[in-house]
């Protein structure tokens, strides 16, 4: 395998060497940087492609990009799209190949601006107009489908994630990890505390389809509206994408298959997720975290708290003496009746303005306070800057807001 490997790389050096000259040469007039885009995980690869196509569209005139992504990647419609929109191609790797290895590459060879982080934490996508399509026959073969189970034109419908461990332990494009991902543990949810809000929807009108590529257990739920994509065998890429770019709401326990929700500017519901750090300020979302109470005094923890305890692995809340209670399916029905009412009526409903307005302060000043700070239990620096811009329909529910303690706001500020 080696020597095929070895191989390859010197065959195409024949072509991209010369390429990589000639962007040397001409870097005077014309500078040209090449970009990797991380294709693995499918929030990276689309939010990252995605802020990548708007930041094009403000590149000086003497600055171009060219980019290339792993295949095969996590969704293959996706590298389609990203294809046909953005100056890129899997045969670039040979050119950033060549250029690292030849003197001065790094004038020209880096990750994509947006990788590290991928969140529009400039709120990019909102105000952009910029957004990737579909093909006719991609539009026609997706509407093709859901009107097969019998859905019309013009009737909502909502994608509902829900994560567990299935995806990220059978997936075929990640075996090659060798990751035991027991540690996200904390981010799972059960699909069986959601059927109480399922049926609501369902009785508003609405259809309900549960998403995902591979999951632990069906849904259990036998209704005409309802429909149990994971299970069915003509599910694809294609849907996987069109789905969650049309519907009227995506509910999600924040997994990176929302993002394309985002990248489409669809409205969210964040449920039943920590750390609560990762709320999307940046996107029409409205979030409701998991409860975190200490395991000694059987007290929750107050807002600062919640935002200085953000880890990414079950062990480390557990060393933090911190107990993660999931949300009740009667909590989740609630919120879920708030966010479908906010969208039914064009995010008109009235707000709790005041507890808004704290929760976002307090958050603020948080992440001023501890940002670049090395915290016990976390190995890496505490908090990156996420949240640089808050768009007009993030939001806390009023639900969860409401039935909050007034200790829960109280912080100390140094």
């Amino acid at each position: 395998m080696r020597i095929i490997y070895l191989s390859k790389r010197f065959l195409n050096a024949f072509w991209a060497v010369p390429f990589v000259l000639i962007i040397r040469i001409i870097e005077p007039v014309l500078s040209i940087k090449i970009l990797f885009l991380y294709s693995k995980r499918i929030g990276h690869f689309v939010c990252d492609s995605v802020l990548q196509a708007i930041k094009l569209e403000h590149l000086p005139k003497n600055v171009r990009h060219i980019i290339w992504f792993e295949e095969p990647s996590s969704n293959s419609q996706w590298s389609k799209m990203v294809l046909r929109n953005l100056p890129s191609n899997p045969l670039f790797e040979n050119i950033d190949y060549w250029n690292r290895k030849i003197p001065g590459g790094e004038k020209h060879s880096q990750d994509s601006i947006v990788h590290s982080t991928s969140r529009d934490t400039e709120g990019l996508v909102g105000r952009s107009s910029f957004e990737f399509s579909f093909l006719e026959d991609e539009e026609a073969k997706a509407l093709k489908w859901l009107q097969s189970f019998g859905w019309k034109k013009g009737e909502p419908f909502v994608c509902l994630i829900v994560r567990d461990n299935s995806y990220l332990e059978q997936s075929e494009h990640l075996k090659d990890f060798k990751v035991d991902w027991s540690y996200h543990s904390y981010r799972n949810s059960d699909i069986s505390d959601y059927k109480l809000a399922i049926k609501w929807l369902v009785g508003q009108g609405a259809w309900v389809i549960r998403m995902g590529k591979i999951v632990s257990k069906p849904l259990g739920l036998d209704h005409p509206r309802i429909i149990d994509y994971p299970f069915e065998e003509t599910k694809c890429d294609l849907l996987d994408i069109w789905l969650f770019s049309k519907c009227d709401l995506c509910i999600s326990t924040l997994l990176g298959a929302d993002e394309i929700s985002s990248a489409f500017r669809r409205p969210k519901l964040h449920i039943n997720f920590v750390p609560l750090f990762d709320i999307h300020s940046w996107a029409n979302a409205m979030c409701v975290p998991k409860k975190l109470f200490w395991i000694e005094s059987g007290k929750e923890l107050n807002l600062e708290e919640y935002l200085k305890h953000c880890y990414i692995s079950s062990d480390r809340y557990e060393k933090a003496g911190i107990d993660i209670k999931n949300l009740s399916s009667n909590e989740i029905l609630e919120s879920v009746k708030e966010c479908w009412e906010d969208v039914t009526n064009n995010f008109s409903i009235k707000r709790n303005i005041s507890a808004q307005k704290e929760f976002w302060s307090i958050l603020m000043k948080t992440q001023e306070k501890y940002h670049g700070m090395t915290l016990p239990l976390s190995n890496t620096q505490f908090l990156e800057k996420k949240h640089g811009w808050i768009h007009p329909q993030a939001r806390m529910a009023n639900t969860w807001l409401e039935s909050r303690n007034e200790d829960f706001f109280k912080a100390e500020f140094n």
